[in-house]
């Protein structure tokens, strides 16, 4: 009798920061009620994998699922597997610290299920060779890893149905691949779609095993998944399908499998992932480029070649792709580095700053594809303030209280240092391009990175639904997330455009005229000098007790003529700081024009009624998403709700602010949708200089408590 083993598991995971709600929704969609269809079926072996950071939701809120996956992980109708306990992407975290997260979640199942876990799930399928020695030396004895990325070593298809063992360092590993096949058929083709190619691998032997390991967000929180899995019965039919062929579809768990056959070779896997995310990794041009040319050769070849010899890109490029993911893993790892400076006399505080490191490494604000990540700044902070506030435990217990410091080192690896101040209330960290802030940290109640902003960039999905725009026939119905066309709406069209600078505080711009914010927002103006996108000179950066003073300086063309900028500023040991702009016509000619300082910080939701701008001492503004112009001294923003804060610019003179949200259209699994991400102040100032004249710009930024 022909026989096949179906290994079957689910990746359960909400990455910290996600609202309360979201965990709520999915929690009732999927998770709940798939645990409780799963009960019923006695015959069924099944493989759970929960994020630490999901586990501790659960917990605290539905204890009830943690005590039903306890008693089937007792009566062995489940294996749980372990992995990093925040969900990093490992190969993207210093090794001390993805040792801690895969103990620290190890612990967790072995406390609340009373199982040694012998599996890990790797985040996102990201996988480096060197992860054998980390996930060995912490008890893990098998992964699993997408099929397609077995496919790159030149393994025969044929011979995939069973499990690899790989090695480094003297430490061994073994991995399954996850099918590609059923990855797409489950859940949204028809049950008996599944049972036929389940039975047509089948052997008289019985030793071949076929993996379906994947997210188990796709049982009811996915697009169309409530109706189609729970509503139309798709799971229960396909359990039932299961217990009817359960002669023939014998499912198992890992650790079981194993203990019957032995692997089937050695195999050594190269760096890679899941395909989507290897695309997604790609730029925008080249990544279209990339699957118009998988979609015409799927036309005329095996999809197996396709995946053998057509490969997307590599993870880290993501750090290329996104100066902010980029930022994001530096501020990481200096916080890990801190934590590294603490005495072990100061235990309890090093394990709390530990504690907040870890889950400052989840990796989902780190990368961009079919699910928001970097774009939802509400992940984007939580992943700043979890790291604000473990760098400042550790700056406090390494240089004791009332300290003042200036550091200077190539914090983003970008190959020019950059300069860091840090004191009891703030962290700024100050970059040569265009000699800009790119970080500047408050320390709170809700501590936040209020330079945590977010650039437009073109994006694949861009290209694409401009190309479905007029094609209303797509049928999206019992599909795969990868699989839907998402089309641009007409309202956020106008907001389609792509940044030319980074979006951080203190950009140069030199205009011919004067524009309006809605000029200035939709890039609708003319800029004659590229101070905006240069590199300036580092040529001050002296501290003493009271007060730090870092200096940049350029000389450029503005309309043909040399002027030079010496932007210098002076940061207060309480956290204020001024922007001093010393600008001078090196030309034998006069000079006319509008310099324009671009400065970008984010309160996080610009739709909220407790989020406003202010002009004077006014509130101008119902929220954030507004867009206009006012002309005066002092300018600002506040937060009265949830960080409390206001943030106050005072001009030296009289000034034209521009004030704008800066909106970004993403993808969101079934659609294109248009996110606040931050505000722009713009700091205008009309400039007539004679030949050899120069002019001195003043702008005072205090930060105040509300």
């Amino acid at each position: 009798m022909k026989t096949i083993n179906l290994i079957l598991g689910n990746h359960n995971h909400q990455p910290v920061g996600n609202f309360n709600f979201v965990f709520e929704n999915t929690y009732q969609k999927s998770y709940k009620p798939f645990l409780e269809i799963l009960e019923k079926y006695k015959y069924i072996k099944f493989n759970l994998h929960y994020t630490g950071c999901l586990l501790e939701w659960i917990e605290k809120n539905h204890p009830e699922h943690i005590y039903s996956l306890k008693r089937l992980a007792e009566e062995k109708r489940i294996e749980i597997q372990s992995g990093g306990f925040y969900e990093p992407i490992m190969p993207s975290i210093p090794d001390k610290d993805k040792d801690i997260q895969i103990k620290k979640l190890n612990k967790y199942i072995e406390d609340k299920f009373n199982v040694t876990p012998q599996g890990a799930w790797i985040a996102e399928r990201v996988w480096e060779p060197t992860l054998v020695k980390n996930l060995a030396k912490n008890g893990v004895k098998y992964i699993m890893l997408d099929d397609s990325q077995f496919l790159t070593t030149g393994i025969d298809t044929k011979n995939m149905f069973g499990y690899f063992i790989t090695d480094n360092e003297n430490y061994k590993l073994n991995i399954f691949p996850i099918s590609q096949e059923l990855r797409y058929l489950i859940p949204f083709r028809e049950v008996d779609k599944s049972i036929e190619y389940l039975k047509s691998i089948a052997t008289e032997e019985g030793d071949r095993v076929v993996v379906l390991h994947d997210d188990g967000e796709k049982y009811g929180d996915w697009p169309g998944t409530q109706k189609w899995v729970y509503e139309d019965k798709w799971l229960e039919k396909f359990f039932e399908a299961l217990t009817k062929e359960k002669d023939t579809i014998i499912t198992t768990t890992y650790s079981e499998y194993m203990a019957k056959y032995s692997p089937i070779s050695k195999i050594y896997i190269p760096a890679g992932s899941y395909e989507e995310m290897l695309t997604w990794v790609l730029p925008a041009k080249i990544q279209d480029e990339f699957h118009s040319k998988q979609e015409e050769l799927k036309k005329s070849q095996d999809n197996d070649v396709i995946s053998r010899f057509m490969r997307g890109g590599f993870w880290r490029n993501f750090f290329s792709k996104y100066s902010e993911s980029n930022r994001m893993n530096k501020r990481m790892i200096f916080a890990s580095n801190m934590i590294g400076e603490i005495t072990e006399s100061n235990y309890k505080e090093k394990e709390e700053a530990l504690s907040y490191l870890l889950r400052g490494q989840c990796n989902c604000p780190y990368w961009h594809g079919t699910f928001g990540g970097l774009y939802l700044n509400n992940l984007r902070h939580a992943t700043y303030s979890n790291l604000i506030k473990s760098t400042f435990i550790s700056l406090e217990k390494v240089y004791g209280r009332k300290y003042f410091l200036s550091h200077s080192s190539d914090f983003d690896m970008d190959g020019r240092e950059e300069v860091m101040i840090s004191s009891e209330n703030s962290f700024i960290v100050f970059h040569s391009l265009s000699g800009s802030i790119i970080e500047w940290d408050l320390k709170k109640e809700n501590p936040i990175n209020l330079i945590d902003c977010l650039k437009r960039r073109e994006e694949a999905y861009h290209i694409a639904a401009l190309r479905n725009a007029n094609n209303e026939n797509e049928d999206n119905r019992h599909v795969s997330i990868h699989e839907i066309a998402k089309k641009v709406d007409e309202k956020v069209a106008k907001y389609l455009v792509f940044d030319k600078n980074e979006k951080v505080f203190g950009v140069d711009h030199f205009l011919n005229k004067m524009p309006t914010a809605e000029e200035f927002q939709l890039l609708k103006y003319e800029e004659n000098a590229e101070f905006y996108k240069s590199y300036y000179n580092a040529v001050e950066n002296l501290i003493n007790k009271d007060y730090a003073t870092i200096s940049y300086e350029k000389t450029s063309k503005v309309n043909g003529k040399d002027i030079y900028l010496m932007k210098r500023y002076i940061v207060n040991n309480d956290g204020s700081f001024y922007v001093e702009s010393i600008i001078e016509n090196k030309s034998n000619e006069d000079i006319e024009f509008i310099y324009a300082l671009e400065n970008n910080m984010t309160l996080l939701a610009g739709q909220e009624a407790d989020r406003y701008y202010i002009g004077g001492d006014k509130r101008i503004s119902n929220n954030l998403s507004y867009c206009g112009e006012y002309n005066g001294t002092v300018f600002g923003m506040a937060d009265e709700g949830y960080i409390k804060v206001k943030i106050l610019m005072e001009a030296s003179e009289e000034t034209e602010f521009l004030y704008m949200p800066n909106f970004t259209i993403s993808d969101a699994v079934d659609k294109l949708e248009m996110n606040y991400q931050n505000s722009t102040i713009v700091c205008c100032k009309k400039i007539y200089l004679k030949a050899n004249e120069k002019i001195k710009y003043k702008v005072k930024v205090t930060a105040k408590d509300i």
